[in-house]
Formats: structure tokens, C-alpha cells, sequence
């Protein structure tokens, strides 16, 4: 069995042994023309002007015939002197018949209309990378337009499976995995309206109206910082619609489950209410520290003392708010991953601005196992509105 990789690094390997050494960059080229070309002939003499454009015709030739032995020595299968090209004085091909299997005609054969979602995502995950990704020939011009072309090709054929996965989940109701392949699909084309526009919808549909807002707005911003052009009307009135709705109203949760804790804030002192909830919660966890929430505890030392103690930090902990911050988010959610927590906090109307930002960013995504509540046990709201 001869199996062909030309997505990502190439590789060739025949009966377990990787043969691409052998081959060389000219080699995989060569191959990699070949199968873009299917199962049709190629003119020998178009393929050593595309490889060897610089050199004399004869020694074109001469170099094209050394490429192909070496294919067709390390591919034989010394059946009736069957390999994996075959060819003529004038033209060469491809052997369909010959056992091998080729990602990239793997890729083309994908027929989007009678797939699965599940088959199509992961036809998509087995591209692996570019087409002969990091390769480029010296005075190759030809050859590197061709290659850079079948790149460009593959990747928007990539993002069309992609799209009829999204597709196909859409209509199973399983929103999550839809959501999950169009933002891998927004990374490849990050101004793309209408598929700004689907995701929105579809975070509105999974009854998360605030993270199709915030996502509207990265993606303004997006086009005005690069593009200077600013989102068209479609979904400029989606955005209009989900700030207009209202909101629903938050359900007491007083019944939340897991360790209950009451914070504090105070404005006036920076980090307040961080430092009071892992000093509490240090206190109702016993100290139960886990070794990989050291260095986290180390950071957080910094506006929790006790903390800097548990770590085992020698002197005082300092650091700058945005690393306190995030290593207050990694710890707590740890934590709560861990076993369920309810933070119930008092007067956030009065917490200091990076206390504020980590709470926003927590009421925004949710962490699993954590409850923000209010000091009544209601549920922690907008914190636009400074409740």
C-alpha cells in the first residue's frame, strides 16, 4: 500500500516505509502535478518546463526521466512491472489501479450532497495543512503560480465542506458544532458579511444574545482597523434587533448548587474584590491547593497575602493587573471545573475597574460549575447597570 500525503509537509510512504527522502522536492512536485491532473495524460515536455524551466532542453528531459525512474524504482510492485505512473515517450500518468491512497484525491472525490456532517468534517480535518505547505522552486515561476493557485482552490473548497457541515448540523439542532466549524471558517475569511451574520444568528438561536453583540462589534472593528469600510445594513439591523431586545428577567438562585461564598468590593482599593474571593475561598477550601495552581497563587499573591503564603512565595508578590486578572479567571474557573461554586457578590456598583473587567468577562462566557449571584441570591445581571 502506497500512501500519498501532499497536504501540509509531503510525505510518501510505501508498505510502511517513508520513500520521500528519495523522492525529493522535484519529486513530490512532480507528483503533486500529476494527481492535481487526475487520471489524465500529461505532456512529458510541459512537465520538465514546469520543473526545470531554467535549464536546457535535453537536460530538462534527462532530469524529468532520472525524477520518474525514481518513482517508478521506489513504487514498483514487481507485478507485471506495475508502478504508480504510467507513461510513454510523449505523456504520463497516474495509475488509478495501482494500490495507494492520495489525500488530495481523497479531497476531490468528497461529494458535499451525500455526506454526512460528521463525514464532511472530517474529510476537512484530514487536509492537514496547504498544498505542499512550506515549498517553493527557485526560478520556478511557473510551477509556483500553480501551486500557489491549487492552495487558494482547496482552501475555499475546504470552507464550502465546512459550510454544508454547519448546514447540516443547523438542521439537526446541534448548534454548538455548528457555531464551532463557521468560527473556523471566519479565521480563514475574517471579513466575510454573510457569514458574520449567520453566526450571529446562530449565537442568538443558542440563547446567547450577548455574545452575538460582542461579536458584532469585534467584527466592526475589524473591518473599520483593516478595511476602512464599515459593516453594510443587513447586519447593521440584526445588530439593531438584538440591542433592542429585551432583557429577560433573571431568576432568583439562591438554590444554586456547591460552596456559597459572599465577596466584597470597594472601589477605591485596585484588585478589592479579587483578593476577597480567593481569600474566602482559600478559607472554605481548607487550602486544598493543587500543585498546578501554584504559580496562579504566586500572581495572586500579589492582592491576596494569604495567597503568596499558601504558594510558598518568599517576600512580597507583585504584578501587573492584567496578569493578575488573568490568572484570577484561570484559577477560579479551575476551581470551579473542579466542584461548583456560587460567588455571591455585594454592591458591584462600587468595584474597582479591573475587578469589574474580570467579572464582566465572567458573566459574559460563563464558566462552567460557576454562579455569580447577587448578596440576595439573585442572579448577577448587566453589569452596565452597576447592579
Amino acid at each position: 500500500m502506497l500512501q500519498i500525503r501532499l497536504f501540509g509537509k509531503p510525505q510518501v510512504i510505501c508498505d510502511g516505509t517513508d520513500i520521500t527522502p528519495e523522492l525529493g522536492n522535484k519529486g513530490c512536485a512532480l507528483l503533486c502535478i500529476l494527481f492535481l491532473r487526475g487520471g489524465d495524460y500529461y505532456a512529458r515536455e510541459k512537465l520538465a518546463a514546469y520543473l526545470w524551466p531554467d535549464s536546457a532542453v535535453s537536460a530538462a528531459k534527462y532530469n524529468l526521466r532520472y525524477t520518474l525512474w525514481k518513482i517508478k524504482k521506489s513504487t514498483d510492485t514487481g507485478e507485471g512491472g506495475r508502478s504508480l505512473i504510467k507513461l510513454d515517450r510523449e505523456y504520463c500518468c497516474i495509475d488509478r489501479a495501482y494500490d495507494y491512497i492520495c489525500d488530495l484525491q481523497t479531497i476531490d472525490e468528497i461529494d458535499p450532497e451525500t455526506r454526512s456532517a460528521d463525514e464532511l468534517k472530517r474529510a476537512c480535518d484530514a487536509f492537514g495543512g496547504e498544498l505542499l505547505e512550506g515549498y517553493y522552486f527557485n526560478h520556478c515561476e511557473d510551477l509556483n503560480e500553480l501551486i500557489l493557485s491549487q492552495r487558494i482552490y482547496y482552501e475555499k473548497r475546504k470552507n464550502r465542506l465546512l459550510m454544508k457541515a454547519a448546514e447540516l448540523y443547523e438542521q439537526r439542532d446541534m448548534l454548538p458544532e455548528a457555531v464551532g466549524i463557521l468560527e473556523r471558517v471566519m479565521e480563514y475569511e475574517p471579513y466575510n458579511e454573510q457569514l458574520a451574520l449567520r453566526l450571529m444568528t446562530l449565537y442568538e438561536r443558542g440563547g446567547d444574545r450577548s455574545r452575538a453583540i460582542r461579536f458584532f462589534n469585534e467584527f466592526r472593528n475589524r473591518l473599520a482597523s483593516n478595511l476602512e469600510i464599515y459593516p453594510g445594513s443587513a447586519i447593521t439591523q440584526k445588530y439593531a434587533e438584538l440591542k433592542a431586545a429585551p432583557e429577560e428577567p433573571a431568576a432568583a438562585r439562591t438554590d444554586a448548587p456547591g460552596l456559597h461564598v459572599r465577596t466584597y468590593c470597594i472601589r477605591a482599593v485596585p484588585c478589592f474584590w479579587m483578593a476577597d474571593a480567593v481569600g474566602k475561598l482559600l478559607d472554605a477550601i481548607g487550602y486544598d491547593v493543587r500543585p498546578d495552581d501554584r504559580t496562579l497563587l504566586r500572581v495572586l499573591g500579589a492582592i491576596q497575602p494569604a495567597a503568596a503564603v499558601c504558594a510558598g512565595a518568599e517576600g512580597e508578590v507583585t504584578a501587573a493587573p492584567a496578569a493578575v486578572a488573568q490568572a484570577f479567571i484561570r484559577w477560579l474557573t479551575g476551581l470551579a471545573a473542579r466542584q461548583p461554586l456560587a460567588v455571591h457578590i455585594r454592591r458591584t456598583g462600587e468595584m474597582d475597574d479591573v475587578s469589574r473587567g474580570v467579572l464582566e468577562y465572567l458573566l459574559a462566557e460563563r464558566p462552567a460549575g460557576l454562579t455569580l449571584l447577587t448578596e440576595d441570591g439573585g442572579a448577577l445581571g448587566d453589569m452596565s447597570s452597576g447592579k
